[in-house]
């Protein structure tokens, strides 16, 4: 394992901090800082008022602001909310928005995240996360990270943003951000809150979630912030090691007892969350603050059932169950172990006329586990020359194989962003640099292979191994400038300017067959990319707001594992491919309406996507070589509509309705090597999978109290997923397996006591299982069957909170 790069920019920061304290001592005291957030809350005017909506605060545009003046599509998660419909990771976060979508996989898998029908890669379970494309950005506080895994404890909101938003955010945006406000260190108070949760899923053991918090002023000056959290879920799927009846003509030893068929609730996982912080609050406008986050996850076993081995679209989909809806096949077992480190330096400082923010950030996220490879291996290794490891053959040995990878993400982060006051003029300017190494690796193994490879050629039983790393380099100059062009327009011009260095290698080893085996490099880098936005908003009444808005966004490229073979060269344009881009235009309004006892929230967009990254695989002697290319033109748009509407003082609905389009809006043919061979072609009209076309939701929430201080609510909600393309098609006539539509029910409530807090909910309240995710390829549902994965079955829970003071 390499070392952790330094934190270079660090330095850089504290000179420019330095230079200017005794400044700092003596200017005036700050306003409120839009990097110091603070849980979502009512206006001052309306605090006591309840037949009124509450004004939501969030900082999405650089300052707190209210949510309903900002010109962009943001949706605002408070903690308290977060609480009340138990969202503590990305998956269930994702499950309640309204313009994002993934696949309901098991917590061992990553996901691909699809933005305003912004996906072509297939949305299934995948072991090997270099499938997963996703167009979604993610940020803890002021850094950006490759894929949030951490769970969603001690925050004080979560800012989902869609559109791109490269002009705010120093590391860009494609198709939307989600950002995680931590809770800052108290200077004022001495206060702790202890909070547990039970739970059981139909089928399954008794789960636990308990997390805390710690917050202690250390003097007038430094404050100290301590949360843990720890989940314990038991799972609900079992996995059947040994030889089904079906396939007893292969019998083989289960993994790793052979005398163990069955493992009961084999889909557990253990999660272990901290975060320590401390401020110090150096003069009325310098503070400094260093975090440290830390999550440790073991995910085991696999949601899902088995089908029966079947061929053809949709006959492998539409396949029987081999054993019941709550049980796979797996001879070994399955697991992930990941690990996150972060660690933040942030330092604010009150200017005349601006403040500034700087935050630097070191992090690293690994992630090695195990899958079976039963079906896959049997196709590679028995079908490719070895009858001996083929399912049904006479030869049979006896071996299954299996795969492991290894997964390690490591950088630094840094950005200084300068934010001036509100004013007839204001900006947002700022610097980011980064730098990430990424590695990831996958084997293939199967026992007995050993003696039939070439002497001394990979470790013991190792068939294959796949391992793309890179080493990529970013700096940019962001920013805005708002102008007040009348006292109810405001016009914005924002711009991302940026270079890049990206050095990508792929090392290709096939120990058995020596096939593919070789080191690719590419080089690339872009200086000088500009990206642009632009905006304008008008304020119709005080509380009511139009805009009209083009912003554009960026995602990296990166290098393929193609090889020349038969004499034929692979295509300069196919070894490699280039980062892609979208341009969004979008119209919207959202304000309050009848005296603030109605919120809306609409827009209409369309996103152009230049140079879509998508899926591409070479074939060497029926063995698959996988890589990404471009692909045409295509684009996204639809329609995104939010509504709250407070009937009486103590009785609320909401609903909200998207409705996305995505298709190719071009006809491009790619070919794998430079004599125009081995070609795909992707046709204008074919349509782009991942979303649900149409997607529901509607709530209503009873609230009330007594006059002891007894405060209680209770809300039902219902959502409503459209089917859904489990894959893009590639012509307008090309028909791709579709997950059914399906409805859920959800039923919450809780009351609050002094220093209690008490709740319960019922998910899927109906236990309906439609059909939601996949996991396998053709190879594999032919020799055993995919594995379906379904919606999970009705989960109850009970959740107490105590807060001390």
């Amino acid at each position: 394992m390499k070392k952790r790069p330094a934190l270079h920019p660090l330095a850089a920061s504290l000179l420019l901090i330095g230079s200017g304290l005794s400044h700092a001592q003596t200017a005036a005291p700050p306003d409120a800082a839009a990097s110091a957030p603070r849980a979502a809350k009512p206006s001052d005017k309306d605090s006591n008022d309840r037949t009124k909506l509450d004004t939501v605060i969030v900082t999405a545009s650089k300052r707190e602001e209210a949510a309903h003046k900002l010109p962009i599509n943001i949706e605002s998660m408070s903690e308290q909310k977060l609480r009340e419909e138990n969202i503590t990771d990305l998956k269930s976060l994702i499950a309640a928005s309204p313009g994002i979508d993934a696949p309901g996989n098991s917590a061992r898998f990553t996901d691909s995240v699809t933005v305003r029908g912004l996906n072509i890669s297939s949305v299934s379970a995948n072991n090997v996360e270099w499938f997963t494309r996703s167009t979604l950005s993610y940020y803890l506080d002021d850094t950006p990270l490759p894929d949030i895994g951490l769970r969603i404890k001690d925050v004080a909101r979560v800012e989902t943003l869609l559109g791109p938003q490269g002009t705010l955010y120093g590391g860009g945006a494609l198709g939307g951000t989600v950002r995680y406000i931590t809770n800052r260190p108290k200077l004022d108070r001495t206060h702790a809150r202890l909070s547990t949760s039970i739970y059981q899923t139909r089928g399954g053991g008794i789960s636990n979630d308990t997390d805390g918090v710690v917050n202690l002023p250390l003097g007038d000056a430094l404050a100290l912030r301590f949360s843990f959290a720890r989940l314990d879920e038991k799972g609900v799927t079992d996995r059947y090691a040994c030889t089904p009846t079906y396939l007893s003509a292969s019998p083989w030893k289960a993994k790793p007892d052979a005398s163990q068929c069955l493992y009961k609730d084999d889909d557990w996982q253990k999660t272990n969350t901290g975060r320590l912080a401390l401020l110090w609050q150096a003069s009325p406008d310098l503070s400094f603050q260093l975090s440290y986050a830390n999550q440790s996850q073991l995910a085991h076993g696999s949601s899902g059932a088995q089908l029966l081995p079947a061929t053809g679209n949709p006959g492998r989909y539409n396949a029987p169950l081999a054993f019941d809806d709550q049980t796979v096949l797996s001879p070994y077992p399955e697991y992930t172990d990941r690990k996150i480190d972060l660690t933040t330096l942030e330092i604010d400082w009150r200017l005349p006329g601006a403040r500034l923010h700087s935050a630097t950030s070191g992090y690293s996220d690994s992630r090695v586990g195990q899958g079976d490879y039963l079906g896959t291996g049997s196709f590679f290794y028995g079908d490719l020359g070895y009858s001996r490891f083929r399912l049904g053959s006479g030869s049979w040995a006896g071996n299954t194989a299996y795969m492991t990878y290894n997964n390690q993400y490591r950088g630094t982060v840094h950005e200084t962003r300068l934010v001036s006051d509100p004013g007839i003029w204001s900006w947002v300017a700022g610097l980011y640099l980064a730098e990430q190494k990424r590695s990831q690796q996958f084997s293939e193994w199967m026992p007995g292979l050993e003696p039939l490879k070439t002497p001394g050629r990979g470790r013991t039983d190792e068939g294959y191994s796949e391992t793309q790393s890179s080493h990529y380099r970013e700096s940019a100059l962001f920013g805005e400038l708002n102008w007040k062009a009348l006292d109810r327009l405001t016009l914005t011009a924002g711009a991302r300017v940026f270079a890049y260095k990206d050095r990508a290698d792929t090392q290709v080893e096939d120990y058995a067959f020596d096939l593919v085996t070789g080191n690719i490099q590419n080089n690339e880098k872009g200086n000088g990319k500009s990206y642009y936005k632009f905006n304008a908003a008008y304020q119709l009444t005080n509380d009511l707001l139009t805009y009209a808005t083009f912003s554009q966004g960026f995602r990296r490229g990166g290098a393929n594992g193609f090889r020349a073979q038969g004499g034929q060269t692979v295509a300069p344009e196919t070894r490699r491919y280039l980062p892609d881009s979208t341009d969004n235009l979008e119209v919207g309004f959202k304000g309050f309406l009848l005296d603030r006892t109605v919120y809306l929230q609409a827009d209409v967009y369309r996103l152009n996507w230049k140079d879509p990254q998508t899926y591409f695989s070479q074939d060497v002697n029926g063995f698959p070589v996988w890589g990404t290319t471009n692909g045409p033109k295509a684009y996204s748009q639809g329609f995104e509509m939010q509504a709250r509407w407070r009937v009486v003082p103590d009785l609320e609905l909401n609903a909200a309705t998207t409705y996305s389009e995505a298709k190719w809006d071009g006809t491009k043919t790619v070919c794998l090597y430079a004599a125009n061979t081995e070609c795909r072609t992707y046709e204008k009209g074919g349509k782009l999978g991942g979303t649900a076309p149409w997607k529901h939701t509607l709530g209503v929430r009873w609230s009330g109290g007594t006059d002891n201080g007894l405060d209680w609510w209770v809300a039902l909600n219902a959502r409503r997923i459209a089917n859904k393309a489990s894959d893009r098609g590639d012509s307008p006539d090309e028909t791709v397996f579709s997950y059914p539509a399906y409805n859920t029910l959800s039923l919450r409530g809780g009351l609050s006591w002094g220093n209690w807090d008490l709740s319960g909910w019922v998910n899927n309240l109906t236990d309906t299982r439609p059909l939601v995710s996949f996991q396998g390829t053709s190879a594999v549902a032919q020799r055993v069957g995919l594995r379906a994965i379904y919606l999970t079955p009705r989960t109850v829970g009970l959740s107490a909170s105590y807060r001390f003071h």
